[in-house]
């Protein structure tokens, strides 16, 4: 981060905080530039000027006094997005602080202007979309390219005798056999793999529809898929499968998923 003698500024995300003292907090900022853990002191005394503009998800404008040995204290803070829909509404506001949790877990204090990006325009448009579950599996796939474990769900990532599979999975509407899921080796899984691995508690079996839309959330612009019908069957599988591969990868279940089953 570029500093300027003892303060500097940046512009940040707020992802979570924490209670520090009787009347400050840590506030975790995601910036272009990594993750900051900041000191925002005073913020929970109830004529606070910066609490308004340091809610959670909002994109703020911060002055920050550098501190050797300890966190650096916000000096002012001015909001650039707040983002009261993810306040207001319990499903938007439980799948951002799932975003955020991701974002935390994946990533403990690097960042690019590329990931900033893409949380600060999830978040956006999580507060107004109208199918906020659609677009959380939408940015689970970027996020998971991001972080470095993008999924192979075009080529089987099974072994058959000693060797990689890499057969092409080309799911189709009238098939009706189970494809499958392999966290631990990265992927998806033929027909025959998915076979070969019963017995296997990590694998999981994959419909063909399933198998479709992962493929089309990783490839696609996100505006491309209102074009597509998505069943509450699939969307249900979608989410599992998602969760089963982020735990794996995590070794834990995300908390904030907790909240909505």
């Amino acid at each position: 981060m570029a500093a300027s003698g003892k303060l500097y500024q940046i512009e940040g995300i707020v992802l979570g905080r924490r209670d520090y003292g009787e009347a400050d907090r840590v506030m975790i900022c995601l910036t272009p530039q990594g993750r900051a853990d900041l000191l925002a002191k005073g913020i929970r005394k109830t004529r606070s000027r910066k609490a308004g503009h340091m809610e959670l998800f909002a994109r703020t404008k911060l002055l920050v006094s550098r501190v050797e040995g300890s966190w650096d204290i916000i000096s002012q803070a001015e909001a650039v997005a707040l983002r009261p829909g993810l306040q207001e509404d319990f499903l938007r506001g439980t799948y951002a602080r799932y975003v955020a949790e991701l974002v935390m877990r994946f990533f403990e204090a690097e960042a690019n202007q590329q990931l900033y990006d893409l949380v600060d325009w999830i978040l956006a448009t999580l507060e107004i979309d109208a199918t906020p579950e659609r677009l959380v599996r939408w940015y689970e796939q970027r996020l998971l390219s991001l972080a470095g474990f993008q999924p192979e769900w075009h080529r089987c990532v099974g072994e058959r005798t000693g060797e990689l599979c890499e057969v092409a999975l080309v799911p189709r509407p009238t098939d009706r056999s189970s494809f499958g899921i392999d966290p631990a080796r990265g992927g998806a899984l033929c027909r025959d793999c998915l076979a070969g691995n019963r017995g296997n508690s990590a694998v999981r079996p994959l419909s063909p529809s399933a198998l479709s839309w992962l493929q089309a959330l990783q490839e696609r612009p996100y505006a491309d898929l209102s074009a597509f019908s998505l069943s509450e069957e699939t969307a249900r599988e979608l989410a599992q499968a998602g969760q089963h591969y982020i735990a794996h990868h995590l070794e834990f279940r995300p908390t904030s998923l907790r909240m909505i089953g």
